[in-house]
């Protein structure tokens, strides 16, 4: 019998240890920096408690700084997905997380706090604090809802039942071993458009989605970022469109510390990075500038669109800095209608990815959208695509602003016709080998006059 209990002690040890784990804290409790009373989601899934980083990458694990984070609980390596006191660790002192006399979540030590829900105060004792399955951080009074959760306020990571809105953004960290607030960020563009996003770098757009694109991947993250994760059904004239549902368990959306906004999915022993933009150099917002194109095969990506030259800037150079400063047309363009101008011509460039349109219409035929870019003095190009999918039920889209940075040999990518004079373009044998990609039209750094390179 002896020898019963005694192969039994081990698993009595770490049933002892499954017992204590809860995910619920209460009001006159804590969470301590040595993680022995960590909350831990009900089915297991997420774990809430201290984690470490070094002060500067390399040196000792005796210099560390401590945060309270939430992670994934069985997965290694250990993934964290939300940070409280990212902008304040606690160095050499003994933190802890509790819910404060004030009624508000914190974690602090003797001396100071480090960080806090700052809700308005309350001396309600029925405060309690629960880790959710989904990983969301929820703040509850005697079960009445929700009055702070950590879904509303994330950090560099979306996961599945959160909802993107416009006071959302994910911002990533300074770098893999500093969690604070870093120099990207991702969120919704103020357009209008529910289903555009964008990624800024400070203050400048650094890379831009619009739900009108045809990228495959993104539509099932657009499901993600809108909470729509299930089968529906969309009704648009006489078109019914299903969408498909998507697993989306042990998946994440990552705004990372170099500026790729990620999206992970976890299979059997690791991460995949199943998507990440921008992918390339001519997938960042307006690389080369306005009226031109980027191709990421060339040695110089960046080119004038025809009937565009480069465009020069004081200093006689077409670029600033990493960036080209874009391309002007040759002549100016009046404000008539192409309509009664016999010297605007359309040119057709195919497989083309660009940016949002300024307009959307439903147009029976390509001719029907061309008449009306044609009959808009301010039109610059349009594009038809006489297909509709839950994203987008416009097949005519038009841009009367100046163009961004187009991307060439896109697999996803359209058919784009720009509106150009004619005597713009010059010889038309030159013309029939743009298309052909059998010359380019340099954005020289150098004060050169506008070059081609003829291949035969």
């Amino acid at each position: 019998m002896r020898n019963v209990v005694l192969f039994s002690l081990p698993f009595l040890l770490i049933c002892f240890q499954l017992c204590l784990a809860t995910n619920t804290l209460h009001f006159g409790n804590n969470i301590s920096q040595d993680n022995s009373n960590n909350l831990v989601s009900l089915e297991r899934k997420f774990r809430l408690g201290f984690f470490s980083l070094p002060i500067e990458s390399g040196s000792n694990t005796e210099n560390l700084k401590k945060y309270l984070g939430i992670w994934y609980h069985d997965l290694e390596p250990q993934t964290v997905v939300w940070v409280a006191n990212r902008n304040n660790p606690i160095v050499d002192s003994k933190g802890v997380f509790q819910i404060a006399k004030d009624g508000n979540m914190v974690v602090a030590d003797a001396s100071q706090s480090y960080w806090s829900t700052n809700l308005e105060a309350s001396s309600s004792r029925k405060r309690v604090v629960k880790l959710l399955d989904s990983g969301n951080l929820v703040l509850m009074d005697d079960d009445h809802g929700y009055l702070w959760q950590s879904f509303q306020h994330p950090t560099d990571t979306f996961l599945p039942g959160m909802k993107m809105d416009i006071n959302l953004a994910l911002s990533s960290w300074k770098n893999e071993n500093d969690p604070g607030i870093g120099s990207f960020a991702f969120q919704k563009a103020q357009t209008g458009d529910p289903r555009s996003y964008r990624v800024n770098n400070q203050s400048q757009l650094y890379w831009a989605f619009d739900g009108h694109n045809s990228d495959k991947m993104f539509n099932i993250i657009l499901d993600l970022l809108e909470n729509s994760t299930s089968n529906s059904l969309h009704k648009y004239r006489d078109i019914t469109i299903k969408q498909r549902s998507f697993n989306y368990d042990k998946s994440r959306l990552l705004m990372n510390s170099t500026g790729d906004i990620q999206f992970w999915r976890w299979y059997d022993i690791q991460w995949m990075n199943e998507w990440s933009r921008p992918s390339d150099v001519c997938d960042r917002h307006n690389y080369c500038g306005s009226f031109s194109s980027c191709n990421k095969n060339n040695w110089i990506p960046c080119k004038c669109l025809p009937g565009f030259r480069r465009r020069l800037s004081d200093n006689d150079h077409g670029y600033l800095g990493e960036r080209y400063q874009g391309c002007v047309r040759k002549s100016s363009k009046q404000c008539v209608t192409a309509a009664t101008d016999n010297n605007m011509i359309f040119i057709k460039l195919t497989n083309i990815k660009v940016g949002n349109p300024d307009q959307g219409f439903s147009s029976e035929t390509k001719a029907d959208c061309q008449s009306l870019c044609l009959n808009k003095c301010s039109c610059n190009a349009y594009s038809y695509k006489a297909t509709y999918n839950d994203r987008s039920y416009f097949s005519c889209w038009i841009w009367t602003r100046q163009l961004p940075t187009l991307q060439e040999e896109q697999d996803d990518g359209r058919d784009f016709s720009i509106l150009v004079n004619s005597s713009d373009i010059g010889n038309l044998y030159l013309l029939n080998l743009y298309f052909k990609e059998e010359y380019y039209l340099l954005l020289s750094p150098f004060n050169f006059f506008d070059l081609f390179i003829i291949y035969h």
